[in-house]
């Protein structure tokens, strides 16, 4: 066991794995639930490691997650009281926040980088599409037509002489896309793990292109929210909770072999691809820009009717880096 190991375990009260059950009850002391609302995407690793790990349970919480299969259906499952944080990309954070929705953003996830992208636009092996051009009336599978990779999308075709708006928006789960692509029945589609590791490891699709980098080559692409009433009533569970995400961070980015079981029992995918795909880099803290660039696009592409100032967004448990 390497030092850097024995430093975590030790600060995470070293639980094992087998004692992990994420609907269990507590052991002897009376633990506060969390109640959990997230995709199942490699960034799940983010919270299953603190539960394995102890971190939770020394900070007096057990956590009760409970997988959804959009950003969508998260934040209306979260409004509607089904949960007390949510999961999603943050481009459906911001409309929620533009129509009223008291929701503050708790704490990052993912942050988007061109340089270790793992958000790809994908088409298959043997089609001819070689350029933004020849999406020119194609259909692409999403997940809904408002999201960020359909907007992304058509901005990178025009930016790169296609018609992006001639491109015809399909929702389709992301378990379906593969399927999809090999009945013919979507041309192109935006993905990330875990599908995004299945679709290529199929050799019956390929990554096309990077459109997320026409927000900016970093932003947060992901994260956790809460509404304002559970954040103003709950404030040591929200400490708890963020407190929790970002000591795992430090540890998962630099021993990301350590979750690959769990992550791959939670999506329900196997362990070889999951170790074998992309794997996605937790955010341990974020900068304003960081949220200002992908807020200032959606403003700017229709996703916001009105501009906004990130700060008020973000609650004052949001780990932020330095300015």
């Amino acid at each position: 066991m390497t030092s850097s190991r024995r430093d975590f375990v030790r600060l995470a009260a070293g639980a094992p794995l087998a004692a992990l059950a994420l609907g269990a009850p507590a052991r002897a002391q009376t633990l506060e639930t969390l109640r959990v609302l997230s995709f199942p995407s490699d960034a799940i690793k983010q919270v299953l490691y603190p539960i394995q790990a102890g971190i939770f349970r020394n900070l007096g919480v057990q956590i009760d997650i409970q997988s959804m299969g959009s950003g969508s259906a998260i934040m209306t499952a979260l409004i509607g009281g089904a949960g007390d944080f949510g999961s999603g990309s943050i481009f459906s954070v911001f409309p929620a926040f533009g129509h009223g929705i008291p929701l503050q953003i708790v704490a990052p996830i993912a942050v988007y980088d061109t340089d270790h992208c793992d958000y790809w636009l994908t088409v298959r092996t043997d089609a001819d599409i070689q350029q933004a051009r020849d999406l020119n009336g194609k259909v692409l599978g999403c997940d809904s037509p408002s999201d960020i990779s359909v907007v992304a999308t058509r901005v990178w075709m025009d930016r790169n002489g296609g018609d992006g708006k001639s491109l015809r928006a399909l929702p389709i789960n992301g378990s379906e896309v593969l399927p999809a692509f090999l009945q013919g029945r979507i041309d192109a589609a935006t993905q990330r793990p875990p599908f995004l590791t299945v679709a290529m490891q199929s050799g019956r699709v390929r990554a096309f292109a990077k459109p997320l980098d026409v927000v900016a080559p970093r932003f947060l692409l992901s994260c956790w929210v809460a509404s304002n009433d559970y954040i103003a009533k709950n404030p040591a569970n929200v400490k708890a909770y963020v407190t929790g995400l970002t000591t795992a961070a430090r540890y998962i980015n630099h021993h990301q072999d350590d979750t690959v079981a769990m992550v791959a029992q939670f999506t329900k995918q196997d362990p070889a691809q999951v170790r074998a795909g992309v794997r996605t880099v937790i955010a341990e803290n974020i900068t304003l820009a960081d949220v200002q660039k992908p807020l200032d696009f959606a403003f700017k592409y229709g996703m916001m009717d009105k501009q906004y100032d990130a700060r008020v967004m973000l609650s004052k448990f949001m780990p932020m880096a330095p300015q």
